[in-house]
């Protein structure tokens, strides 16, 4: 059994050889800081934020996906712009990819507390390949002949994001360009670009709960796409509780703490539906959030977004 998840594994890593390109890693806390995935996020909530996330799919399995993510950002210019960093490490298989963008925003905000924001990021990923990992019974397949095992390309994304006191809705591309190589003589598309949509809203009238339903859509194509759909309760304005489904094939708990002002930690976890294989090998997230207030004109407060 052990040998059928490598195979498997060796399968998928094989994926940006020509069988298909690569999807952007799978987050499931999205919902607590989507600077990740739309770079107009940053900097909304007018403070200075730092979140790290390390999310291991599949636990057990020798070679199973890795990601961890480390996002920097702040709000500058009297709050009306926001700035950001991202760094994100992603392996699985043979692969090991890396990385690295800059985001900015320009905020509009209205009287009534409504904010709109529009968001550019550009930076660069590195894709390396360890083929000295596989085990080959042939040695002689054209796609493997003359492999690229180190890629460095540059990109570049859009987003949108309007947020009120009760709702968010969100529009990104957080990386434009398809990224292709050539290998032994034949082209071939290490990733394509990825759609967001992610909107959410809070119920604060359940005695002392706060309910908030919210959804994210992952799109590349008809046959390559992530629907989440969660439900969270916050409870005593302190301790997030909640449940999600993704392609109604997946379910996953999830919980933060607010301790104090500053400090977040959250906790994650997936188990697939149907999928017998994989049942035993949960998928878990942990999550370190701080928010401080470092420059003029930022504070802390409650936030649901």
């Amino acid at each position: 059994m052990k040998n059928i998840y490598r195979i498997a594994l060796v399968i998928i890593a094989c994926y940006p050889l020509g069988l298909s390109a690569q999807l952007d890693p799978l987050y499931n806390q999205y919902f607590f800081n989507q600077a990740m995935i739309n770079p107009a996020y940053t900097g909304v909530n007018d403070i200075f934020n730092a979140t790290a996330i390390s999310r291991t799919q599949w636990l057990g399995i020798d070679g199973a996906p890795t990601t961890n993510t480390l996002n920097v950002t702040t709000s500058a210019f009297k709050n009306k712009m926001g700035l950001g960093a991202n760094l994100i490490y992603d392996t699985y298989g043979i692969n090991n990819n890396t990385e690295f963008s800059l985001a900015y925003s320009y905020k509009i905000s209205a009287a009534n507390g409504d904010v709109f924001s529009m968001g550019l990021q550009a930076g660069i990923v590195n894709y390396k390949y360890n083929y000295n990992k596989l085990t080959l019974q042939y040695v002689d397949d054209v796609a493997l002949s003359n492999p690229q095992q180190n890629v460095t390309k540059e990109n570049f994304g859009v987003g949108f994001w309007y947020m009120s006191k009760e709702y968010y809705i969100g529009l990104s591309v957080p990386r434009i360009l398809d990224i292709r190589v050539t290998d032994g003589g034949k082209e071939s598309t290490r990733y394509r670009r990825h759609y967001y949509l992610s909107a959410g809203y809070v119920f604060d009238q359940l005695f002392s709960l706060k309910f908030k339903p919210s959804f994210l859509l992952m799109y590349v194509d008809k046959d390559n796409y992530a629907m989440d759909v969660n439900a969270s309760f916050l409870l005593n304005e302190a301790i997030w509780l909640g449940a999600s489904l993704r392609n109604f094939n997946n379910v996953g708990l999830n919980t933060q703490m607010k301790i104090g002002e500053t400090l977040k930690l959250g906790y994650a976890f997936e188990l697939p539906l149907y999928n017998t294989a994989l049942t035993g090998f949960g998928t878990h997230s942990l999550m370190v959030s701080v928010d401080l207030a470092l420059f003029g004109r930022q504070g802390l407060g409650r936030r649901y977004f």
